[in-house]
Formats: C-alpha cells, sequence, structure tokens
C-alpha cells in the first residue's frame, strides 16, 4: 500500500544526459500551463523507462527541483495514479493511469483488453461496474461505468473515496490481508470515523473477512448508498500493481434477483485474467446473508 513517499537525496552521476523536459531545456511554451506540463512529461518519462522510478530519478532526467518532484509524486499517489512501495523508495504507475486512453487504444487495437471486458459486463448486466483498489484507509474507485438508466439517482465520480471496512470493494482487498495486518488499519479507520455508529467490531469484520475467504465474493446493501448494493469480487493484477477488486452495483431489489447471474458474468469476465490456483467464485457454497 502507498504511504507517504521520502525524500530521496540527488547526486549527480558523470555521464549524465542532460534533463529531457522542455521545461528543463529553458524553453516555455506559451499557452501551457506548467504543472499540467510536468504530470503529462513524468508519465512520458515512466513510458520510456518502463520500470519503477525514485525522486532523484525524476529529478536528474526531467531537471525540476527535488522538492516540486517529491510533491508531484506525492500528490499523484494520493490520487491513486502511483504507487509508492516505502520500502525500495520506488513510484509506479497504476492501471488507473491505463484507463485514462485505454479506449483509444481498443477502438483502433485491441480486441481483448480489461478496459474492454469492463465494458462488456457493464452492457451485459446493465448495471454500474466498478474496478477498485485501496489507498490508505479507504477504497478508491479508480475505474467505473455507470448506466444512465439505471432506477437510482446516483452518481459517483470516478476516483471517488469509500470507507474500506464498508464498501464491498474495499472487503475484498481486505480478505487478501493478514488478520493482525487488517486489524491495524481498522483502528486507524475507527479513530477517523466521526459517527460512532458507523465504527466497525473487529470480530464482526474478522468474521465477515472469513466468510469472503471461503465463498470469494463480498456483497453488501445500503452500507455507503441507501438503495444501493455492490456485489464485487478481486481482480486478478500482476504483481507490479497494488491488489484490486471489481464490482457489479445497482438497486438492492436488482442485486437480489441477479445475484447469481452477475456472480456468473463476474467469473466468466476474469477467468482469462486468472491464474492456476486463483481464488474463485463459489456461489454454491452458501447464500450471502440479506
Amino acid at each position: 500500500m502507498s504511504d507517504d513517499p521520502e525524500p530521496d537525496r540527488v547526486t549527480p552521476v558523470p555521464g549524465q544526459p542532460k534533463p529531457r523536459s522542455v521545461e528543463a531545456a529553458g524553453v516555455q511554451m506559451q499557452g501551457v500551463v506548467k504543472s499540467a506540463q510536468r504530470v503529462l512529461e513524468l508519465f512520458e518519462f515512466f513510458a520510456e523507462h518502463r520500470r519503477p522510478l525514485a525522486v532523484s530519478d525524476v529529478v536528474r532526467g526531467l531537471g525540476y527541483p527535488q522538492s516540486s518532484a517529491s510533491m508531484l509524486l506525492k500528490s499523484l499517489t494520493k490520487l491513486g495514479y502511483l504507487d509508492y512501495d516505502r520500502h525500495a523508495r520506488l513510484f509506479v504507475p497504476t492501471l488507473r493511469v491505463a484507463f485514462l486512453g485505454g479506449w483509444v487504444h481498443d477502438q483502433l487495437f485491441s480486441q481483448s483488453s480489461l478496459s474492454r471486458m469492463v465494458d462488456e459486463l457493464h452492457a451485459v448486466s446493465g448495471n454500474t461496474v466498478i474496478l477498485g483498489m485501496q489507498n490508505e484507509t479507504y477504497v478508491q474507485y479508480i475505474h467505473l461505468l455507470q448506466s444512465p438508466h439505471s432506477k437510482l439517482k446516483w452518481y459517483i465520480k470516478p476516483g471517488s473515496l469509500r470507507p474500506l471496512a464498508r464498501a464491498s470493494v474495499g472487503k475484498i482487498l481486505l480478505s487478501r490481508q493478514r488478520d493482525v495486518d487488517v486489524l491495524y488499519l481498522l483502528r486507524r479507520i475507527n479513530a477517523e470515523e466521526l459517527e460512532p455508529r458507523h465504527r466497525i467490531e473487529p470480530g464482526e469484520l474478522l468474521r465477515q473477512l472469513d466468510e469472503i475467504r471461503r465463498l470469494g465474493y463480498a456483497y453488501s446493501e445500503g452500507t455507503v448508498t441507501p438503495e444501493a448494493g455492490v456485489i464485487a469480487v478481486e481482480l486478478p493484477t500482476p504483481p507490479s500493481q497494488p491488489p484490486m477488486a471489481i464490482g457489479i452495483g445497482g438497486p438492492i431489489e436488482t442485486l437480489r434477483r441477479e445475484r447469481e447471474r452477475y456472480l456468473q458474468l463476474l467469473d466468466e469476465s476474469l477467468r482469462p485474467y486468472r491464474s492456476p490456483g486463483d481464488n474463485v467464485v463459489r456461489p454454491d457454497r452458501a447464500r450471502w446473508p440479506t
């Protein structure tokens, strides 16, 4: 999980190429906002190197002041576009970046991709499809498709944060962690929660996570948005990426009626992305309590 990055010390490297950014070259493009330029240059820099990078790599490669590079990387980490390994002190783009322009690529070239899978799942289910990953004590919805014909008058902004231990997508992410780590996070979550009625009892959460691990999915009704629910499963991700989960959300009565069909849709959609031994949905094991 991402933690606040610590600044690196930058030491000159003999033979290091000159910074490649337009700004560092002393050219200020007219009509261009500097902060926007830096964000795009940074992602192009990651695309060029195709590996995790340290603050010092960005400073040397793009010629930014160290304080500016650190703040830019930290901000993009907070927003969920970068993931930070505090042990290695390295940053890497998340899948949220890929979704920004993935739809353009898919229209031109790809017949099989994660974004296309989300599109198809949205079309077949007729409801909202959500991709989420952990962002500190929250789950962040990094990509979603919403149904314009939903009976619910709700709109979820991409990048929205939801309570990690209450949302179904968040519980899937917690279910992958050790109980001791879950309890540590829960202490933080409860300490930050202003509403006493929303604080979560540790034993009850651990019981729910055990059930999720057994069934392979999480289900919730009205825990974040009244009259709405979400059914979620783990999304297989490469080791270089933070864990993610995918869910279908909609009116509670629809989820109750279509739950087994939605589970089958999720299972079939994710099958190409799974490795042998990955956890799978088991709707036949038990009915989730309503």
